[in-house]
């Protein structure tokens, strides 16, 4: 294959998988919409997309919605408005009949009266049955030419295969494929791994197809053969396709077609491929063009091997003239497996399939009959909910409400949602009226914008005395840190951000050297010591995990508590947070180089070098020569040893410039420090009249076994906890140096008697624990004891509020249990129930009890005149709302293609993902007990609710400048509403306008 040619097919593939979202390691779940990548399509447009491709239901059941209508989330009023505005916009008003009644009847009615499954009456009559058997008569030709037409658009071959034969490929093809790719992303849970995996997914995969007899036992001897004629992953792809008959111009969309299939797998495939250094993709790279030349093949094979039970070939073409040329056979065939056949003829069809002529008038006007019987059974139930007969109207009314309830099916879901999301908009501004507490301040707060800080931060101010705050839980301080006795990074920060600071973890000594070069050979000693921790550790404390099981099964909060304080407490530790200076770099550079030179001297020539010994070795070999005099060997021994030292142990000049490249992230400059300070105090609105103790108070979950426990973690820490960015945040803001600098340049003059203090809001018990104490200035230590009580107190107070809707009780201690109990499946409920996220002053809110269901975001527009803060909480904070938002909503909708299912089936795979049982797709989304509460909906599966108080007219300028906002209210993903404040109204952005909604009252002084 020619390289233009390859380049066509990798392309075309990677465009072919666009629609599938990407899937995050569990161990760091990122939120996000399942349709993201449809965002430039209209929502409504995406949702019709998303069932094309993945099948999955943008919208509730109706019994759904009738539910959340019963616990008030949808007001009879707004749900009468959208259906006469949807019987305007479709002209589906019926003269002499009050249609906006009879479908809010229809819909509204608990007895979910369907034509599906209502029994046929006896007494219909017979005319009216001929009247409108046109409407459900079905033509062969026009039904199987949609099927044909759609195979590469909503179904690959074998789909329509299956559909026409009653056969099983789809299944066998996905579980092959299932079991190739778990055994290839494992990531050390397997007892065996696959092995030559670094050869890459393709060629890996190839070598382990020679030996594997599932592959024999289910698509056959001509497997190997086949699997063998490929080098190249695009020849695979081309050649399959080809053989398939598959025509050039459908290909696109059929790969797409291929790939949902399995949208868990290819979506962490497509996060790997763009995640280049990500430890395991380095390692073993594997991209999604692998992935579809391993599927296809797999798919040929399988297929070639089943072609003896498919009557009508296994190809493109084959299908075509069976579908066009043999239409009435193929008909019948649909019919019958597909499970379509009216009762009648349900299990004599395949005697016809040979000669369909014979029957088939017969059987469509008997099906036509059937199905017409049945929707004038059900009309006489709908309109006996309005006390009207079906003899009481004409034959033309009842042609018109069959086109009506035709068109009712495709909009019912679109009618109940715009009505509920119109209840809580409703409720939601009518709430809201400005108070302005005047009373001395204890201590000021800030909060993630996280949902489930509102009603912490509402119970913490009833208190009196406590001003808070929200802003994104990362604090504006974006880094990649590196804990503590661990050795990789970790990106602190929304996924939508890559950090190019490095933050690093230190343990604390009791005396530090006070010299630049002291501090740095601590450091140097620090990292040393820490990387060789773990292995110390693990031996000596291995014993004690053997008393888990017995532990956490019958004492689980006693016993988890202890094992955290024997076994889980670190020792104090700072953030190394400061740049290094050159000449620091340099001596960390030869240091680390230098211990590598000691470790190759002893190794491979015996030497127990000094220090002035292993120094000249080092220049020798970075100044690029090949022997060192002080060496008391020959010079061919040498010559071998500096090849050695270059070639296996890596050390050279690349090696010593990719030290110094990295060392020169670590840290932040204090203009750095500074400025994100600077803007993260202006973006809330926080510049002047500062408390003595401001709480910087990240946010984290705890529970046991629990895949999903980084769902429950911080979004905007790329689902880790808040902790190291609020421990970052304080001692930047502490730090005298940038408080020069912050009142200089910035204009914020922090008094020196205030104190920022970090803490960890722990959203399973609602505990909060406060970092970095032995630094608090003493004259502060009783005002802490007070806040700590008081944190205590409202940490109660949430905790209890939290226990009614876990149904556990008002027993504190049950809402701490649920983080220790590892049976436990549900041990908070997260951010389900979010909907509308609020840009604005404190005051806008601080009346409402807004039941930790809304994201707050501290801001205030008079001190933003150019909007640049605004536009960055637009483009960060609201967008990473928007994603949580979208993934509840659709979790809800359908939690069995969009969300995770239940997590009682659930088995951990390859320590990346989980899986339904002991095989499956990798399952995305969130699982059924985050979304529902025994069947039914808990979540409230609306869109997004983007408040901001500002002017609109400055509101309309910031979000022309932010091109993803602007799509996504245009698009209609999210229902933006602005409070101008200079006007005391409401608008809203509705038809492509800003519609005026209700006005305000002044502001309340209390």
């Amino acid at each position: 294959m020619d390289l233009g040619r390859k380049l066509w097919i990798r392309s075309l593939v990677n465009v072919s998988a666009e629609p599938i979202p990407y899937f995050w390691p569990m161990r760091t779940f990122v939120h996000h919409n399942p349709l993201h990548e449809l965002e430039e399509l209209s929502f409504w447009e995406a949702v019709r997309e998303g069932e094309r491709i993945f099948g999955g239901r943008g919208f509730l059941s109706r019994e759904g919605y009738q539910y959340l209508m019963e616990r008030g989330r949808i007001r009879e009023e707004y749900l009468r408005n959208r259906v006469v505005e949807f019987l305007e916009e479709e002209n589906l008003h019926i003269s002499g009949l009050d249609t906006a009644e009879l479908v809010v009847r229809l819909i509204t009615d608990r007895r979910n009266l369907n034509p599906r499954v209502n029994r046929i009456r006896k007494d219909i009559p017979e005319d009216l049955v001929e009247f409108v058997l046109g409407e459900f008569r079905e033509d062969p030709a026009e039904e199987m030419e949609t099927l044909f037409t759609s195979v590469g658009k909503e179904r690959t071959l074998y789909e329509a295969i299956d559909e026409l034969t009653g056969s099983d490929l789809s299944s066998v093809i996905d579980d092959l494929v299932a079991r190739s790719m778990i055994g290839f992303l494992d990531e050390g849970q397997a007892a065996v791994a696959m092995p030559r995996r670094e050869l890459g997914l393709f060629r890996a995969w190839k070598e382990l197809a020679k030996h594997n007899v599932r592959f024999l036992l289910r698509a056959g001897f001509g497997f190997w053969k086949l699997v063998q004629k490929f080098e190249e992953p695009e020849e695979a792809i081309e050649y399959v396709l080809q053989d398939l008959n598959i025509p050039e111009y459908l290909w696109s969309d059929y790969i797409t077609r291929e790939l949902s299939r399995l949208k868990g797998i290819v979506g962490f495939l497509r996060w790997r491929q763009h995640n280049r250094d990500y430890f395991w993709q380095k390692k073993y790279p594997a991209d999604v063009v692998d992935y579809a030349a391993v599927r296809l093949i797999i798919v040929r094979a399988v297929l070639s091997f089943r072609a003896r039970s498919i009557p009508f070939g296994a190809d493109y073409r084959c299908l075509e003239k069976l579908l066009r040329e043999d239409r009435k056979r193929a008909y019948l065939m649909r019919e019958y497996f597909s499970g379509r056949a009216v009762p009648r003829y349900a299990e004599k069809l395949p005697e016809y399939f040979k000669n369909p002529e014979s029957i088939i008038e017969e059987y469509l006007r008997e099906k036509a009959l059937w199905n017409a019987k049945v929707f004038l059974s059900f009309l006489y139930e709908w309109l006996s909910l309005s006390g009207i007969g079906l003899e009481d109207i004409g034959h033309s009314e009842v042609l018109g409400l069959v086109k009506l309830h035709r068109r009712l099916q495709e909009k019912e879901g679109v009618i109940w949602l715009k009505a509920m999301e119109d209840t809580l908009l409703e409720s939601l501004v009518s709430g809201m009226k400005p108070v302005r507490r005047e009373e001395d301040k204890v201590a000021q707060a800030l909060f993630c914008i996280d949902v489930r800080s509102e009603r912490f931060r509402r119970n913490l101010e009833a208190l009196g005395g406590y001003e808070t705050h929200g802003i994104a839980g990362f604090f504006g301080v974006p880094m990649a840190f590196v804990e503590l006795e661990k050795g990789h990074e970790e990106f602190l920060c929304p996924v939508i951000l890559r950090p190019g600071n490095v933050v690093l973890e230190l343990p604390v000594r009791r005396e530090s050297s006070t010299s630049p070069k002291g501090a740095v050979e601590e450091i140097f000693h620090d990292l040393k010591e820490n990387v060789l921790t773990p292995f110390v550790t693990v031996e000596a404390i291995g014993f004690l995990f053997g008393f888990d099981f017995i532990g956490k099964t019958f004492l689980p909060t006693v016993y988890s508590r202890a094992r955290e304080k024997v076994l889980e407490r670190k020792p104090p530790t700072r953030l190394l947070l400061e740049k290094l200076g050159d000449e620091e770099i340099e001596h960390v550079v030869k240091s680390v180089l230098g211990a590598i030179v000691r470790v190759a001297l002893d190794r491979e020539l015996g030497i127990k070098a000094d220090v002035r010994t292993t120094e000249e070795v080092l220049e020798t070999i970075l100044e690029g020569k090949e022997l060192c005099e002080s060496l008391p060997v020959s010079e061919e021994r040498q010559r071998e040893f500096f090849k050695k030292l270059r070639t296996d142990y890596r050390v050279d000049r690349g090696s010593a410039s990719l030290i110094r490249e990295k060392l020169k992230h670590v840290g932040f400059s204090l203009e750095e420090q500074a400025a994100l300070i600077a803007v993260a105090l202006k973006s809330i609105g926080l510049v002047k009249d500062f408390a003595p103790i401001v709480l910087v108070l990240g946010h984290g979950s705890r529970s046991e076994n629990n895949p999903y426990e980084s769902a429950l973690d911080c979004g905007a820490c790329g689902g880790a906890s808040g902790t190291h960015n609020a421990r970052a945040f304080c001692v930047m803001a502490n730090n005298p140096k940038v408080r020069t600098i912050l009142r200089e340049r910035f204009g914020i003059d922090i008094p020196e008697s205030t104190y920022f203090v970090p803490g960890l809001h722990n959203t399973t018990t609602d505990e909060i624990k406060l970092y970095d104490l032995e630094l608090l200035p003493p004259k502060l230590l009783p005002l802490l004891e007070r806040i700590e009580e008081d944190l205590r107190r409202a940490g109660e107070t949430t905790a209890l509020e939290r226990a009614k809707e876990l149904g556990v009780g008002q027993v504190y201690r049950k809402v701490v249990e649920n983080a220790y109990d590892w049976s436990q499946v549900r041990p908070e409920w997260g951010l389900s129930g979010n909907y509308a996220f609020i840009i604005g002053r404190r005051e806008l809110t601080a009346g409402m009890n807004l039941g930790g269901k809304v994201f707050l975001h501290s801001y205030d527009y008079k001190v933003d005149p150019k909007g640049f803060l605004l536009e960055n909480i637009l483009s960060g904070p609201l967008v990473v709302g928007q994603w949580i938002n979208m993934e509840h909503y659709f979790s809800t909708t359908d939690n069995e293609v969009y969300g995770s299912g239940s997590k009682v089936y659930h088995n951990v795979a390859g320590r990346i993902g989980v899986m339904t049982g002991n095989l499956s797709d990798l399952r995305t989304g969130l699982p059924a007990q985050t979304v529902l509460k025994k069947g039914k909906p808990f979540h409230t599966p609306v869109r997004l609710i983007a408040l901001i108080e500002a002017p609109l007219e400055f509101v309309k300028k910031v979000v022309g400048r932010v091109h993803k906002i602007r799509e996504l209210v245009h698009k209609e993903w999210i229902n933006m509403v602005v409070l101008d404040p200079e006007r005391n109204t409401f608008y809203r952005f509705m038809d492509g306008d800003w519609v005026e909604i209700k006005s305000i009252s002044e502001e309340v002084k209390t």
